[in-house]
C-alpha cells in the first residue's frame, strides 16, 4: 500500500462520484439535443402552411440544418477515444478548470488527469491501474459529453437563425 492511498482510502468512490456526474451530464446533453430535433421537425412541420416568401424558404432551409446537426451528435463518430482536433478543437488545460465539469476535464490528456485528480482528491488514484481506468473511463465520457455539447450550441445557433426570418415575415403581414 502507498502512502498516498494510505491518507486517503477512498479514491475509488470519489472517482465514480466524478464519473456519475459527468455520465449524467452526457445524459442532459442527449435530452437537450433529442428535444431540439423534435422542435426543429415540428416547426418544418408548421412552416408547411407558412410564409412562401424568401425569408420563410431561408427559416426552413435553416431549420433543416439542425436536425443532422443534431443526429451527428448521436453518431459512433463523437465517442473516438482519443481527441479528435476536429471534433474536440484546440482546447489547452487552464489553471482555472473545473475537475468536475466535463468541458474542463475533458481538455487534459489521460495521464495528466490522473495525476491532476490524485493531487485534487488526496491520493490514492495512482497506487492501483484499476483507479487509472476509472479516470480513463471519465475522460470518454467528459470528451463525449464536450463534444455533443459543442453541437448542441451550433444547432441551438442555427434554431434560432431560423427563428429571425420567421420573425421578419410575419412582421411583414
Amino acid at each position: 500500500m502507498s502512502v498516498s492511498s494510505h491518507l486517503n482510502p477512498e479514491p475509488e468512490r470519489r472517482l465514480w462520484i466524478i464519473h456519475e456526474k459527468v455520465r449524467l451530464a452526457a445524459d442532459r446533453t442527449d435530452l437537450k439535443l433529442a428535444a431540439l430535433a423534435v422542435f426543429a421537425a415540428l416547426e418544418l412541420a408548421l412552416l408547411k402552411g407558412g410564409p412562401r416568401c424568401g425569408a420563410g424558404y431561408a427559416a426552413i432551409l435553416l431549420l433543416c440544418a439542425v436536425i443532422p446537426l443534431c443526429l451527428f451528435a448521436f453518431s459512433p463518430f463523437i465517442e473516438a477515444q482519443g481527441p479528435v482536433r476536429a471534433l474536440d478543437g484546440n482546447a489547452k488545460p487552464q489553471p482555472g478548470d473545473s475537475l468536475i465539469t466535463a468541458r474542463d476535464l475533458a481538455r487534459y490528456p489521460q495521464m495528466e488527469l490522473v495525476t491532476l485528480l490524485d493531487r485534487y482528491l488526496g491520493g490514492g488514484i495512482t497506487a492501483t491501474r484499476y483507479y487509472e481506468d476509472i479516470v480513463a473511463q471519465i475522460l470518454l465520457h467528459a470528451r463525449v459529453t464536450a463534444r455533443k455539447s459543442r453541437f448542441f450550441l451550433i444547432a441551438s445557433a442555427v434554431a434560432l437563425a431560423a427563428q429571425l426570418p420567421l420573425v421578419a415575415a410575419f412582421a411583414a403581414r
